[in-house]
């Protein structure tokens, strides 16, 4: 029985609508890849050796989705103020490496974004500076990726605070780090 009082070419085309593989509709766009692919990152607990040069880009083993007593994930580590500032910096420099060795656009600006909430999360919680970046350059570049919108909530107000914290310090007063 037909409720809808469609006419049979109205048919064909919700048919042919719903068989179409290639539905530029259905499938995610940039920001949504983004976004995925930084959650999952953000699971993930660091692994113990930063990737080789020219090392595939993959989350391996560490990302299993069960939470190891041994190792939080990335994402929590950001977060907390407690995170040790050795930690944050392994973490910008994980990401760094993976960034480098991105097989894709999507893949380095996550990575890229991961680097800079490391960056961030030492400014804030540690008040420490673990980058060369001018204080100008560096709180452009957190702007930037707080305003992304596949970027979470609580990382975007890491990344606004230390952008402030930035922008408020005379550039002599930061000791850039490598």
């Amino acid at each position: 029985m037909d409720n809808l009082a469609l006419n049979d070419g109205q048919k064909t085309r919700l048919l042919s609508l719903a068989l179409e593989r290639d539905n530029p509709a259905a499938a995610p766009n940039e920001d949504e890849q983004k976004g995925d692919l930084l959650r999952d990152i953000l699971r993930c607990a660091l692994p113990l050796e930063t990737p080789a040069p020219n090392t595939a880009v993959g989350l391996g083993p560490t990302c299993g989705g069960l939470r190891t007593v041994a190792a939080p994930p990335l994402g929590e580590l950001l977060r907390e103020r407690t995170t040790e500032l050795v930690v944050l910096q392994r973490i910008k420099e994980y990401a760094k490496a993976l960034g480098k060795n991105a097989k894709s656009g999507i893949e380095r600006d996550v990575f890229l974004a991961v680097y800079f909430a490391a960056i961030a999360a030492a400014r804030v919680s540690r008040q420490e500076c673990i980058t060369a970046h001018t204080d100008e350059d560096l709180t452009q570049s957190l702007r930037f990726y707080a305003k992304v919108a596949w970027m979470p909530s609580n990382l975007k107000d890491l990344l606004v605070k230390a952008a402030e914290g930035c922008a408020q310090k005379p550039e002599s007063s930061s000791t850039p780090k490598p």
